[in-house]
């Protein structure tokens, strides 16, 4: 069963994108093959890995609006790793998507074959819309990255209250994989403030946090992955952290999937 893997908060600047590039790198340095998929219209992913994607690239959106089949659409970005890139374009497939019946699934019906990966992680845009919605009930298991900053707090809130609407019409049940504290300065008032708030609601699913690292936005910049521009960084250290709390839970991993729930849901 493959372990698919949500990255979601609605506050932006939490470090979603960096949390999906470096935890999909980790992941596929420890020999799990790793498929990465970017939904957000940016591109940020893609640009992280260094990846130079043309106008004839197909993206999400021809695999999600053209049907084009996902083997078509994949970009081998790193040993293990692999990614399907967005482009601008997605935000259109966010539109078209919207007015087709069972809008929510179709990201679940794209893929319901794939096959040969151990990881998929999704990077998603901090909105609730209808590609995030296609995200969740998608993926088994969700991270939520919170930054030192309250408002991260309502955003994580804010994912779970969506699941929990998606719980009261699919036959899905969203699984916390893990809170992950990001940014954190311990010589701060306010980082001490907001991971005591994140430790009373959400342990015992707090990660490893993420220490601020002026290398993890310079390792963006140069197109690597932390582990690539400097190996024995603060960030490097941290993620590799992470890395291996999320494999700690291979053998628990849920196996709720509503690729069962399709043909039933397109009936409707």
């Amino acid at each position: 069963m493959i372990r698919k893997l949500q990255i979601q908060n609605f506050k932006g600047g939490v470090g979603k994108t960096t949390t999906a590039v470096n935890l999909s790198h980790g992941i596929a340095l420890k020999d799990r093959r790793v498929l990465l998929i970017d939904l957000d219209q940016q591109g940020n992913a893609s640009d992280m890995l260094g990846l130079k994607i043309g106008k004839n690239q197909p993206t999400v959106y021809n695999l999600m609006v053209d049907d084009l089949a996902y083997d078509q659409v994949i970009v081998e970005a790193r040993s293990n790793l692999y990614i399907i890139p967005s482009d601008k374009r997605t935000a259109m497939a966010e539109n078209i998507i919207s007015a087709q019946p069972g809008r929510e699934l179709a990201l679940t019906v794209r893929l319901s074959e794939l096959a040969g990966f151990d990881y998929v992680i999704l990077d998603c845009p901090p909105a609730l819309n209808v590609m995030h919605n296609n995200a969740l009930l998608y993926s088994n298991e969700l991270i939520i990255p919170i930054d030192m900053d309250r408002l991260a707090l309502q955003g994580a809130k804010g994912i779970l209250d969506s699941a929990a609407e998606l719980e009261k019409v699919f036959k899905y049940s969203a699984n916390i994989c893990g809170v992950l504290p990001t940014f954190i300065d311990r010589r701060t008032n306010i980082t001490h403030q907001v991971m005591k708030v994140i430790e009373t609601r959400y342990a015992p699913k707090v990660l490893p946090p993420i220490r601020s690292d002026a290398k993890l936005r310079q390792a963006s910049s140069h197109g690597k992955t932390i582990f690539e521009f400097d190996s024995h960084s603060k960030g490097a250290d941290d993620y590799r952290a992470v890395t291996d709390a999320i494999l700690a839970q291979e053998k628990v991993a849920p196996v709720a999937d509503p690729v069962a729930y399709v043909e039933e849901i397109s009936q409707i």
